[in-house]
């Protein structure tokens, strides 16, 4: 049992060396220029190590990328607590934690959005946001959007293109507002269009 864990353990550390490796050297160099060399000499594992866990460098990336989703998304959508709803809007929560991981998280995304089209992670962006609006509209209470107004479809793209848009600029702007005003901006915009 103890060689069970020690093994577990030293998996997860392989893990989060070769993580840090992949952001040190993506904010250093382009994708296309990234070994799975450098990244076990950065992350100071062997490449035997490497392949155990992922078939390559693009293995490991997806990887990355879609546990960071998961986190943001787990971080967003942990239950709604009374004392969590003091703004007249219960959407409000789910935003302001949106926008409050990015700016916890803030190096790791900037990174992302700096190599997004050399990793290709435009569809990773997009499940992530079509499975975050069904979560949304569930976890809303009465928000359900009127399909007799506007095709479920539509909505869902303008939603989906507002949120990722604001959040890039956002981001790429040095975040010149709180999580709390992007918060309440956001539900403004949204229920006046």
């Amino acid at each position: 049992m103890a060689d069970c864990y020690r093994g577990d353990k030293r998996a997860t550390e392989s893990k989060q060396q070769l993580r840090k490796a992949l952001f040190q050297l993506l904010s250093e160099k382009e994708w296309g220029k990234i070994s799975v060399q450098d990244l076990t000499k950065v992350a100071g594992i062997h490449r035997t190590t490497f392949y155990q866990h992922y078939e390559d460098k693009f293995d490991l990336a997806q990887q990355v990328m879609d546990e960071m989703f998961d986190v943001m998304k787990c971080a967003i959508f942990a239950p709604v607590q009374e004392g969590d709803l003091e703004k007249e809007h219960a959407a409000y929560v789910y935003i302001f934690r949106f926008y409050q991981h990015l700016q916890e998280h803030e190096e790791e995304y900037q990174i992302l959005l700096k190599r997004g089209r050399e990793l290709n992670i435009h569809e990773t962006v997009r499940a992530f946001f079509e499975e975050s609006f069904s979560l949304g509209v569930k976890g809303v209470a009465g928000s359900k959007p009127d399909p007799h107004l506007v095709p479920i479809d539509m909505q869902k793209q303008f939603v989906i293109s507002a949120y990722v848009g604001t959040a890039e600029w956002w981001l790429r702007t040095g975040r010149p507002y709180s999580p709390d005003f992007m918060a309440s901006s956001m539900i403004h915009l949204i229920e006046n269009q």
